[in-house]
């Protein structure tokens, strides 16, 4: 089975990191699913494979031909609107760590979010203290990326697959990752006392006492993606776009506009509860999903202006991609049911 890249003919892909509830968060009481008609259908009728979980940083690498070792961080920068350029770069976003019973959790919830002031005084700082390391460029919204003094080697966690959870086991590894755990470490002690984060906290907002380093490596690379056309309002898959040679736009505002064969939708945002194991928001937004564009797909399926629809549900415990062909839809003795069951199920 094809594992990287991607070819279109006449299919319509949707990625959706973040659908799959992690089968490990803690149980309560029994929750009911989320009522997904149109998603029940596909993982009814379709065939389903499933794959061990990835982060969705390198779920999204996949569908251009790269894996995990590729310049993350860079092609971020790129998808940002920055000129391309050979520097090695490490991203380094704005998060809050917090304990939580006996853990420390990473959070970047919006609330976390720098504005422009925020983001320019903190890097003015950073950039003061690390002038050996590099060059901090920090963005409102809390993207920032380190053009690197030299190139390091470690084996890194997006944030994708850290934000909400412990991180003691998603810490920097390899020849480089003790280097990298300090410079956290450096850093969450110039942010403790800021001036920024003294007047977020006196606000009642949380402090903005860490960055989180990830995806480190420099241009030029070879993505790959003939024929795709990319609908997303993520930098990352925007910056991969640009390295394949191949379009990208934000997310329509009516979903009919990408149902279209060649195209790859990534919708990520929506579906952020369940990095923070909030079970009612994640239900919401899953609802929402299932209407607003599982929906549209499914008809645009039947209609015959696509003919295969592919989903790649992405989560903690696993990663499912779901292929329907029109001809599935007939399968009317496969009967719908429940996706997903609600914590303690």
């Amino acid at each position: 089975m094809r594992r990287y890249g991607y070819t279109c003919a006449m299919s319509l892909h949707l990625v959706l990191p973040g659908l799959l509830w992690p089968a490990s968060a803690p149980a309560s009481a029994p929750a009911p699913a989320p009522r997904t008609p149109s998603l029940s259908l596909l993982i009814a009728r379709g065939r389903l494979i499933r794959r061990a979980a990835v982060a969705p940083e390198s779920a999204l690498a996949a569908l251009f031909g790269l894996d995990g070792t590729a310049p993350l961080a860079a092609l971020r920068r790129v998808g940002c609107g920055a000129a391309p350029d050979l520097r090695h770069w490490l991203a380094a976003d704005a998060t809050h760590l917090r304990f939580a019973r006996d853990a420390l959790l990473l959070t970047d919830a919006p609330d976390v979010a720098p504005d422009a002031a925020e983001a320019a005084a903190l890097a003015a700082s950073w950039n003061a203290h690390f002038t050996d390391v590099g060059w901090l460029e920090l963005g409102a919204g809390g993207q920032g990326h380190i053009a690197l003094a030299r190139p390091v080697q470690a084996l890194t966690t997006p944030p994708g697959a850290a934000i909400g959870r412990k991180i003691d086991a998603r810490l920097p590894e390899g020849p480089d990752g003790a280097q990298l755990r300090q410079w956290m470490n450096e850093t969450q002690m110039l942010l403790h006392a800021h001036p920024v984060n003294a007047a977020r906290e006196e606000a009642g907002r949380p402090p903005i006492n860490n960055l989180w380093f990830w995806g480190a490596g420099a241009l030029p690379v070879r993505a790959h993606a003939p024929g795709l056309q990319m609908w997303s309002d993520n930098a990352l898959a925007h910056g991969l776009a640009t390295a394949a040679g191949v379009r990208a736009a934000p997310l329509p505002p009516q979903p009919s506009v990408a149902m279209q064969p060649g195209n790859v939708v990534l919708i990520d945002d929506a579906l952020s509860p369940s990095l923070y194991l909030d079970h009612e928001g994640w239900t919401r937004a899953v609802e929402a999903l299932d209407a607003q564009w599982i929906a549209p797909a499914v008809q645009a399926l039947r209609s015959g202006e696509i003919r295969t629809l592919t989903l790649t549900l992405g989560g903690d415990d696993a990663q499912l991609e779901v292929t329907v062909r029109r001809a599935d839809l007939m399968k009317f003795w496969r009967t719908a049911r429940p996706l997903i069951p609600g914590p303690g199920a």
